[in-house]
C-alpha cells in the first residue's frame, strides 16, 4: 500500500445487491466513485439507494459489475489476505456454523489465527459476555447482529470496517462502548465505514459524511452534518443564505412570569432570528421554541442577551438532526446547482457539467441522478432512528 493512498477507494463502480426477495436487488451503484482514508466515514442513505450493494462490495462479497473497488490496493473480492483485515456487520447476520455461539465464534477466530478463547473477551467489551453460553439458535436478530459486531472489531491489523447501521438493531446495554472502539480503531488508521439512513447515527460519530443517493455519492459534508439538509447558498449578491434550526427549551418557572412567548417577542427583533415559533410543553412545565437562524453563533448570543434581558431560564439549546426526507431534497438542489445550465440553443452536452456518476462521453445516457426536488412533507414517524434498513427486517 501507498503510503498517503487512501484505504478504500471505489473507481466508476456499478452494482447492485442481491438483498431482496428470491435475490432480487433493492438497490444499485451506477459509477459510484469515492476515496475513503483512515478515520470514521458515514455513507447516509436508503438501500435503493445502493447502500447494500456498497456494502457488498466494500466488503469483498461481491465483485462490482464494472468498475474497481480497492481496498489496502487490492482488489477485496480477488484477495482473501485482504478480506481477512475487513471487519464486516451486515444488515442480516452472518454468523459461522455451529450450535452454540461459542463454537460459531472459535471458527472465526481460528480461521484469523486467534485463539477461541479469545471469544469472552470480544463479548465481554460490549457488555453481552453472557451470550457465549447460548445457544445460536436461540439467539434474537438483534443478539446475533452483536456476535458479529464483536468479531468485527476483534480483526486484528483491521484495514477496513464496513458497517450497515451499526446502532440499530442492535442488543447492547449502551452503544457507548461501540463508539469507543470505532474511535479507537479510528486512530490507529482504519478506515471505518458506517453504511446508514440514520442522519441522527452519522451525525454522532463520523468525520465525514458522504450521501448516496440513487446509485451515486451526491455529496460529501462535515461530520457535524449541519448542512446536511441546507440547501446551496444563492447566487445572487445581498440575497438571503441558507438557515438552520435550533430549538430552545424554555423552563416555565410560573404563570404569568416570563418564559418562551416572551423571549420569541424579544428575539423577532434580532436581526440573527429570521423567523420563530413556540409551544407549550407537558404539564405546562416547559416550552419549545423553534427559531430559523442563518448564524449558530450570532443566533447562541442573541438567545443568551434576549434570556438575560427578559429573565427567562434556559434548559437547552439544540440543533435536530434532518431526516433523510430533508437530505435528500437538499441534495437534488445541490445538484442541481454543480450542475449549471446550458445556454439556450447551445448542443446538448455544452455549457454543463456531469452529475457525479454521469457518463462523460456527450450524448450518452446520464447513469447518475436526475436533480429533481421534492417539497412534500416528510413522514411523521417521529423517531429519527427508525432506519429504513431496520424497519425492512422488523428486527
Amino acid at each position: 500500500m501507498i503510503p498517503g493512498a487512501p484505504i478504500a477507494a471505489l473507481e466508476g463502480v456499478r452494482a447492485r445487491d442481491s438483498a431482496g426477495e428470491a435475490g432480487r436487488p433493492r438497490g444499485s451503484l451506477f459509477g459510484a466513485a469515492a476515496a475513503l482514508g483512515p478515520g470514521v466515514h458515514a455513507v447516509l442513505g436508503a438501500p435503493e439507494d445502493g447502500t447494500l450493494a456498497l456494502a457488498e462490495v466494500l466488503a469483498g462479497r461481491a465483485a462490482p459489475l464494472a468498475g474497481r473497488v480497492l481496498v489496502g490496493g487490492r482488489e477485496p473480492y480477488r484477495s482473501a489476505a485482504t478480506r481477512a483485515r475487513i471487519g464486516v456487520l451486515s444488515i442480516a447476520p452472518e454468523l459461522p456454523d455451529g450450535a452454540s455461539v461459542a463454537s460459531c465464534m472459535a471458527v472465526a477466530l481460528r480461521a484469523r489465527g486467534a485463539p477461541a478463547s479469545s471469544a469472552a473477551a470480544l463479548l465481554d467489551a460490549l457488555g453481552v459476555a453472557p451470550l457465549l453460553a447460548r445457544r445460536r439458535a436461540s439467539l434474537s436478530f438483534a443478539e446475533a447482529r452483536v456476535i458479529e459486531l464483536s468479531l468485527a472489531l476483534g480483526v486484528p491489523q483491521p484495514l477496513l470496517l464496513c458497517l450497515v447501521e451499526p446502532f440499530a438493531d442492535l442488543a447492547v446495554p449502551s452503544p457507548a462502548p461501540v463508539r469507543e472502539r470505532l474511535c479507537a480503531l479510528a486512530a490507529g488508521g482504519a478506515c471505518v465505514v458506517l453504511i446508514t439512513s440514520s442522519a441522527v447515527d452519522a451525525r454522532a460519530l463520523a468525520d465525514r459524511i458522504h450521501v448516496l443517493d440513487r446509485g451515486v455519492i451526491a455529496r460529501t459534508e462535515p461530520g457535524d452534518g449541519e448542512r446536511l439538509a441546507v440547501a446551496p447558498s444563492p447566487a445572487a449578491p445581498g440575497a438571503a443564505g441558507p438557515e438552520l434550526e435550533l430549538h430552545v427549551l424554555v423552563h416555565e418557572r410560573a404563570p404569568g412570569a416570563p418564559g418562551a412567548r416572551a423571549l420569541a417577542a424579544a428575539l423577532a427583533r434580532s436581526p440573527a432570528v429570521r423567523a420563530g415559533a413556540w409551544e407549550p410543553g407537558p404539564a405546562e412545565a416547559s416550552s419549545t421554541l423553534r427559531i430559523r437562524v442563518a448564524d449558530r453563533d450570532a443566533a447562541a448570543l442573541a438567545l443568551v442577551d434576549a434570556a438575560a434581558q427578559e429573565d427567562v431560564a434556559l434548559i437547552a439549546i439544540s440543533s435536530p438532526a434532518p431526516s433523510l426526507h430533508d437530505v435528500r431534497a437538499a441534495t437534488a438542489l445541490h445538484l442541481a446547482a454543480v450542475r449549471p445550465r446550458r445556454p439556450f440553443g447551445a448542443p446538448a452536452g455544452d455549457g454543463a457539467a456531469p452529475l457525479p456518476g454521469a457518463s462523460p462521453q456527450a450524448g450518452a445516457p446520464p447513469q447518475g441522478p436526475v436533480a429533481v426536488a421534492a417539497f412534500d412533507a416528510p413522514a411523521a414517524d417521529g423517531s429519527p432512528h427508525a432506519t429504513e434498513t431496520g424497519r425492512q427486517h422488523g428486527g
